[in-house]
């Protein structure tokens, strides 16, 4: 290239736009072949020409400027340039230079590990190249797309994006894109738990890697094998694959793959307990200044894993609080509340060694409080609750008996791990530590137990034996902690989540439902039930809104027949002049916020519901279509959190009101979370799908019990037991436990 550039112009086309071209493009050669003094040349020639004569090239030029700027890694620089050159290319209306800039500024954001800005400027790029049919634009966009998500620990987002860049690929004949994106799949299938697919696309994606020559994802790919042969426990073949990383790293000047290859040595020596050759790989990676926090988190957590294995408790608890530090650091840079939800995934091992190495040195208080601070955060900071210091010291930890106390009640906090699982059962005489079984028992009781329910099932008549084993495991140990009728909230961990409590079968006066012993709350952390005041809320000057009984906008969505029966029966608890009630034609999306819900005491919606485990935010309330837009039928969750509320309950009598996703560190994301963002004190949503036909008679009689001044959690106690102790076939747990009492906000 640069010989054919390299040849002298003649005098006629010396200061036109093809010797700024000309010049352009010696600068980017000269650049990748790492001679940056001729490239640098070449620029300043360049710029000149520009300065001299201007140029609808000038936008052209700001991009090869950003471009080098990747090649040195001076990505503040190329941000910069890329951002010019999108404004120049909007200036000219030139739309292929437009979808390039995007591009590469969603590059540049990657790079700098911005994931949330990433994604928004990949997103940007994807849809200026759909626009004008600029397919391997788009391809890289898509691409990028899938990396972000994935970085931002959206796994599930992350495969469906990948596969998508992958085929694009395999359409273009791009089999460098192909090696990359089939290497991005095979991660997201790895961290969803799917090793054997995983697996095959690495293998793949090595093979092309090495047809076609391409270095850098060779070593990407031996990497990436290596660490999941090291989960395997295979360390002989991850050390193949690192050897070979670490060859090819190093002789290509590649430094940010030597780390990522270093970091993966570093745990293969920890598993052949190799102690001083790993603690000093892993200080020179935490001492380098070009670390990227998301590898420096991992770093600095496998010196405190070391430090706790070999009896250096100072050190690991430094260390531990060091890399929690790093990861909150980085996380405090995500502006977007849909990045921050997924992210917290990324710090479950973290928290979980952190917590663990605390209770085995007998620091279960300081264990729970550090549990605490990593749960709920999305939820907390929207709600304005003071963001913790993680650079320092623990400040004043929570008043736990205090909180027990006000509450009335028994609050139970559970965290699951793979080699042992805790409790703690907080009341007004203390804090209470318990050591339960590793996560996977738990487990499989769980999907034992969910599945008898959810196939209707009379699990009390039958005396399950998961319901009672659950009981065992989780209550039983706190029993004598918790008085016969009193309030429990329940902070749950994992899968515990999308399990309701109330129907573990509890001995005492023959086998029974817990329900009939506890007046059970959700809640998501220690921290909001500190700012949990039921009791006390802002004064109202409405008392009910409804929306409900829509007309049905698809078939998917078929007409709830006692819908309107739920709608009249609730309305008839509230006099006419307190309510605002939305049904059939006037039951649209737009109507909720119209309606200033922040002026209601309780808020009800009868309708169907959908949930996103890939995208909670896209869980929504299906209402009537609107007029204005017969394709808008939807109040979604992301809308929901936009509207702040005062109200004392809101009830989604809908199904999966509750979400079908857990997100680490936040719990069960859907529309009962975008409630309780938006400021409701208690929101009821359902874990699976609720009847048409007994939600009526449930609801009439919750309302009756709140009209009698019952409060939220004993009037639908009151509500479920109704159902419960009737004769009929609504007895059975499928029909009442559904509905899920969420409280905290």
């Amino acid at each position: 290239m640069l010989l054919l550039l390299g040849a002298k112009l003649p005098d006629s086309l010396t200061t036109t736009d093809i010797d700024l071209q000309r010049s352009m493009f010696c600068a980017l050669a000269y650049a990748r072949l790492g001679q940056m003094d001729k490239s640098e040349q070449e620029l300043e020639y360049a710029q000149s020409l520009s300065d001299r004569h201007p140029s609808a090239l000038a936008g052209e030029l700001y991009r090869i400027r950003g471009a080098i700027d990747l090649e040195r890694n001076n990505l503040a620089h190329a941000n910069e340039m890329f951002r010019q050159s999108l404004l120049s290319a909007r200036q000219n209306k030139d739309q292929f230079l437009e979808a390039t800039a995007l591009l590469n500024l969603g590059v540049v954001a990657l790079r700098r590990e911005h994931f949330d800005e990433a994604l928004e400027w990949s997103r940007q790029a994807s849809a200026s190249a759909q626009a004008i049919g600029a397919h391997v634009l788009q391809e890289k966009s898509q691409g990028n797309i899938a990396w972000a998500e994935y970085q931002l620990g959206n796994f599930q987002e992350a495969l469906l994006q990948s596969q998508k860049a992958l085929d694009q690929a395999k359409a273009l004949g791009s089999v460098i894109d192909e090696v990359e994106w089939g290497n991005n799949t095979g991660l997201s299938l790895y961290r969803l738990q799917n090793t054997q697919e995983a697996i095959r696309y690495y293998q793949n994606s090595l093979q092309l890697a090495k047809s076609i020559g391409d270095q850098e994802e060779i070593i990407e790919t031996n990497t990436t094998l290596a660490s999941v042969y090291l989960d395997l426990g295979q360390t002989r073949q991850a050390e193949d694959c690192i050897h070979t990383a670490l060859l090819l790293s190093r002789a290509t000047g590649r430094i940010f793959d030597e780390m990522d290859a270093l970091f993966v040595k570093a745990l293969i020596s920890i598993c052949y307990q190799r102690w001083d050759e790993s603690e000093k790989l892993l200080q020179s990676l935490e001492q380098n200044p070009q670390i990227r926090p998301s590898l420096q988190w991992h770093v600095e957590g496998a010196l405190a894993n070391i430090y706790a294995r070999t009896s250096k408790p100072q050190l690991a608890d430094k260390w531990y609080r060091q890399s929690i530090t790093t990861f909150e650091t980085q996380r405090a840079t995500l502006k977007r509340e849909e990045s921050r939800l997924p992210f917290g995934a990324n710090a479950d091992q973290l928290y979980d060694d952190y917590v663990r190495f605390l209770v085995h040195h007998n620091h279960t208080s300081e264990a729970l409080t550090w549990l605490d601070l990593g749960r709920a955060r999305t939820l907390e900071e929207g709600l304005g609750l003071p963001s913790p210091d993680f650079h320092s010291t623990l400040g004043r930890p929570l008043d736990t008996r205090a909180m027990a106390q006000r509450l009335h009640g028994t609050i139970l906090v559970y965290n699951l791990a793979a080699p042992e699982s805790y409790l703690w059962a907080i009341n007004s005489q203390g804090t209470h530590f318990f050591k339960l079984p590793p996560q996977d028992e738990i487990n499989a009781h769980l999907r034992k137990y969910q599945q008898a329910i959810l196939n209707s099932r009379d699990t009390l008549a039958d005396s399950y034996a998961d319901g009672m084993a659950l009981y065992n495991i989780l209550v039983a140990p706190a029993q004598k902690y918790i008085p016969k009728g009193s309030p429990v909230y329940i902070v749950p961990d994992g899968n515990l989540a999308t399990f309701n409590f109330e129907t573990l079968l509890a001995p005492g006066g023959g086998i029974h439902y817990w329900i009939e012993d506890a007046v059970i709350t959700e809640a998501s952390s220690l921290k909001l039930l500190a700012a949990f005041h039921p009791e006390s809320h802002p004064p109202t000057t409405k008392k009910l809104l409804m929306m409900g009984d829509p007309i049905s906008p698809d078939e998917k969505f078929p007409t709830l027949l006692n819908a309107g029966t739920e709608v009249a029966s609730i309305a008839s608890h509230f006099p006419a002049s307190t309510e605002a009630i939305f049904t059939q034609k006037r039951a649209v999306p737009s109507a909720y916020a119209r309606s200033t819900p922040g002026q209601f005491s309780f808020i009800h919606f009868v309708s169907h519901g959908t949930s996103s485990s890939a995208q909670p935010l896209d869980s929504a309330i299906v209402l009537s279509r609107e007029p204005s837009n017969p394709d808008s039928f939807k109040l979604y969750a992301r809308d929901i959190i936009q509207q702040p509320l005062h109200a004392e309950l809101v009830t989604i009598s809908a199904c999966y009101g509750s979400g079908s996703r857990i997100f680490g560190g936040e719990g069960l994301i859907g529309l009962s979370w975008a409630f309780l963002r938006a400021g409701a004190h208690y929101v009821i949503g359902s874990l699976w799908e609720a009847s048409d036909a007994a939600a009526p008679q449930l609801m009439d009689r919750m309302y009756d019990e709140l009209a009698q001044g019952r409060s939220p959690d004993q009037a639908l106690r009151d509500a479920k037991l109704s159902l419960l102790h009737s004769q009929d076939v609504f007895r059975k747990p499928l029909y009442w436990a559904t509905f899920q009492l969420y409280g905290g906000s």
